[in-house]
This record gives structure tokens, C-alpha cells and sequence, in this order.
């Protein structure tokens, strides 16, 4: 059943806690935003593919970082700055928690679109569809994996920022983002190897 489905409830617990945090913290347009998207992916999916998808099916559900990662940019818009000595950004630093949560998300997207442009380049004919269809499990069928891995990176940052380079975990600096992008490919990467070896399994 569905309902009762690990990936399902986790990405609704994804969806829950981040959301009551976004909302607790006043940031209203990245909550409104993610909400909107929601809908306007649900209903656009009821338009094309009726009866498989809508407001009333699950599968809009299975993908909360999608929403969460657009409505980021009011994040970046009103919370992100650069620093005043130039050297990196500055998130708010009230809600560092959530700060890693938006530049995380921002990251593994980021990762995620350059494996995905690289298996179009590198790939063809049945491996490509083998290949892409493990990054749609990832992504969207198996969510669980994404989750897991982003609160690997977030926790992997906010032990650098804080353990290594002494600073506030609401501080980011350009080699640890780019870092960051290499760490989420690498780990996605290594989840695409699993997927990859369970097929015909």
C-alpha cells in the first residue's frame, strides 16, 4: 500500500518538517512558493496525464525537494548575501538550519543536472535508458536516497564550517560550494551504481 510506503512517508515527513520551519521562521514566500508549485505541477499532471496524476494521487508527493529547491530563490533573494570582506556568502544566520537546507538543496540539484547532462553526452541506446531511468529512481521513485544523501551533505558542511574552518554554519565559501557540488555528485553517483546493479536482479 502506498500510504504505508518508505519513500512516501519519508518525503512526507521532508515536506512537513522543512515547510513548519520555513513557516516558523516568517519566510513566507519560499513556503507559499513551494506550495503553489505543488499545486501547479498536480493540476498541469491531472491535465496530461489523467487519472495517474493530480491533487488527489500520491505521486506529486514523491517529490517535495523539487518544490522546496524552486521556492529556494525567495531564500537567496531576501537571505543570502555576500560577505562584507568579499569572501564567500552570508545566510541568515537566525536559521542557519535552514540556510544549509536551501544551499544543499541548491547543490545536489546542480550535481544532479550535470550527471544527468553528462549521461546524455556519454551514453546512448539502452544503456542511456538504463542509466537515466536509475536517475529518475533517485530523483523521484526512490526519494529516500536524496533525502538521505542531502542530510549527508548538509551534516558534512556544517561540520567544515564549524569544526575545521571555525565559522558560523551560515557562512559559505566558494571552494565549499564548489566542494559541495563534488561531494553531492559523488555521492549520487554512487547511489546510481547501486540502482544500476539491482537491475535484473
Amino acid at each position: 500500500m502506498i500510504l504505508l510506503h518508505l519513500d512516501f512517508l519519508s518525503a512526507l515527513l521532508y515536506a512537513a518538517v522543512f515547510l513548519f520551519l520555513i513557516f516558523r521562521a516568517g519566510m513566507l514566500q519560499w513556503f507559499w512558493a513551494s506550495i503553489v508549485l505543488w499545486l501547479g505541477v498536480s493540476v498541469l499532471g491531472a491535465k496530461l496525464m489523467p487519472g495517474m496524476w493530480g491533487l488527489t494521487h500520491a505521486a506529486p508527493l514523491f517529490i517535495p525537494h523539487f518544490y522546496l529547491t524552486l521556492g529556494s530563490i525567495f531564500f537567496f533573494i531576501g537571505h543570502w548575501n555576500r560577505k562584507t570582506d568579499g569572501n564567500g556568502w552570508q545566510a541568515d544566520p537566525e536559521h542557519p538550519l535552514l540556510g544549509l537546507f536551501a544551499v544543499s538543496n541548491v547543490l545536489m540539484t546542480l550535481a544532479f543536472v550535470g550527471i544527468c547532462a553528462l549521461v546524455h553526452y556519454w551514453f546512448s541506446g539502452t544503456v542511456q535508458v538504463f542509466v537515466f531511468s536509475a536517475l529518475l529512481k533517485l530523483y523521484a521513485l526512490k526519494p529516500v536516497y536524496w533525502f538521505v544523501l542531502q542530510f549527508v551533505l548538509m551534516a558534512v558542511a556544517y561540520v567544515h564550517r564549524c569544526g575545521i574552518d571555525r565559522q558560523p554554519p551560515s557562512t559559505f565559501g566558494g571552494s565549499q560550494l564548489r566542494l559541495g557540488v563534488l561531494t553531492a555528485a559523488l555521492m549520487q553517483v554512487s547511489v546510481l551504481v547501486l540502482l544500476l546493479s539491482e537491475i535484473g536482479r
